[in-house]
């Protein structure tokens, strides 16, 4: 960059009316506070002209703040400044906004201290007193990303937590899923800490659901699937015949046979099956 005292003496014998060299230095200096466009030949030019322009009119900060802002869209950021900033960037890209850059700069030029990608770095560690983690904003795919990844963890502690796991015969800690297989504990809960988001979101109100119809009789239960008029894709595919749980042996299905089921087990094969596929092997049975 050259001299500031090339610049002056580029002014020199311009004429009375032209800004004096206090007062483009008084510009250089302005553009020098703001680490984003300081050392820059092209900028200082732009504001030696800006104040030139002004034809002998009194340069207060006031009026260099309305110079700077009229010609700041001209103004080029200086190398060593951005490349500090990408670097920052691509180390924490969910910081990477316009606001956090005048909030980082700010505190540097506070400070005395220079725009680097390891002077930024510092002001995020917790235990530099100058650190300005909870002043920034996150950009709007990281502040999602770590809602969802929040709700997802969330999810996770709510189903493994209301898993009720027994030790069977072998010893091993088991439980009964869904569908009603036994299955080992660690890989019910490995197979949770596997599922996406949605996922976990499905199996969440599905067990949500499925508790509510357990509190319910069921005559209600019977009478809110049909209000809800829910397809049988919701649903697992009833088989041909009931198999009472722990049996391998079927029985046919018919309205005496769910009559006499207890309460629970009604329950349970509305839960899974659905009314109307329950309702159509009775039907279907009552007509053979």
């Amino acid at each position: 960059m050259a001299s500031q005292s090339e610049f002056h003496s580029k002014q020199a014998g311009q004429g009375a009316m032209m800004a004096t060299n206090i007062e483009i230095q008084k510009g250089f200096d302005f553009l020098d506070a703001i680490p984003r466009y300081r050392r820059v030949t092209a900028n200082a030019l732009l504001m030696s002209d800006a104040l030139h322009a002004e034809n002998g009119r009194r340069i207060t900060p006031e009026v260099l703040q309305q110079i700077f802002r009229r010609i700041k869209p001209q103004l080029a950021v200086n190398d060593e400044y951005a490349e500090a900033y990408q670097t920052f960037f691509e180390r924490h890209p969910e910081y990477g906004l316009e606001a956090n850059m005048a909030i980082l700069d700010g505190v540097l030029t506070k400070h005395g201290e220079a725009v680097t990608a390891e002077n930024l770095e510092e002001l995020l560690m917790p235990g530099n007193p100058h650190c300005v983690l909870h002043q920034l904003a996150m950009t709007a795919e990281a502040a999602k990303a770590q809602a969802d990844e929040q709700e997802r963890q969330a999810i996770i502690s709510d189903l493994v937590g209301g898993l009720k796991p027994v030790i069977d015969e072998r010893g091993r800690k088991v439980l009964t899923n869904r569908s009603g297989f036994r299955v080992l504990y660690a890989a019910e809960v490995e197979r949770i800490n596997a599922l996406p988001l949605e996922g976990l979101r499905q199996l969440r109100d599905e067990k949500a659901e499925k508790k509510r119809l357990q509190q319910m009789s069921s005559e209600e239960v019977r009478q809110t699937l049909r209000q809800t008029a829910t397809p049988f894709s919701r649903y697992e595919k009833l088989p041909d015949q009931y198999f009472p749980p722990g049996k391998e042996v079927g029985l046919p299905w018919s309205a005496n046979l769910f009559r006499r089921l207890p309460s629970q087990e009604q329950r349970r094969l509305l839960a899974h099956y659905g009314d109307e596929q329950l309702t159509a092997a009775i039907n279907a049975a009552g007509r053979n």
